[in-house]
């Protein structure tokens, strides 16, 4: 009687297999981690520019967004005071953060949303970027909506 079973070969060329198929999907994982991480930054920034907006309005003071580019930090600021909220976005190392103010670097890198919610003016853009893709956040100008692009 004949034993049925696997032989050495056919384990290894299935071994093969399978570690084609692992070394072909691994760069599909990765890029699919970079825009997880970019994605989430920009969704979390989003959060922290509404938070200020809507902080300047209930409280009646102006509470300004300062962004950290060498840091790669985002934090929100109540101008009357002077004292940072907790909250606070850390970005990735992978992840840029830059800042334009009606399409011109600013001097300083702060966004102050008034009582109303707005900002009292032009209009301001994030850019978050990694190696492959960016994400654009935009506040308007006068009533301080923000949108991510």
């Amino acid at each position: 009687m004949r034993r049925r079973g696997i032989t050495l070969i056919e384990l290894l060329v299935v071994l093969a297999i399978i570690g084609l198929v692992i070394g072909m999907s691994i760069p599909g994982f990765v890029g699919y981690a970079q825009r997880t991480r970019l994605n989430s930054s920009a969704r979390q920034v989003v959060g922290l520019l509404s938070l200020a907006r809507s902080m300047a309005i209930s409280s009646h003071e102006e509470h300004a967004v300062e962004v950290d580019a060498a840091q790669g930090e985002v934090r929100v600021v109540n101008e009357v005071s002077g004292e940072a909220l907790e909250k606070v976005v850390r970005l990735p190392n992978s992840v840029n953060i830059s800042m334009e103010i009606g399409g011109e670097a600013p001097a300083e890198s702060r966004i102050v949303f008034h009582t109303s919610g707005g900002l009292g003016g032009r209009p301001v853009s994030l850019t978050l970027a990694d190696t492959k893709d960016r994400r654009t956040i935009v506040v308007s100008g006068t009533t301080g909506a923000v949108s991510l692009q």
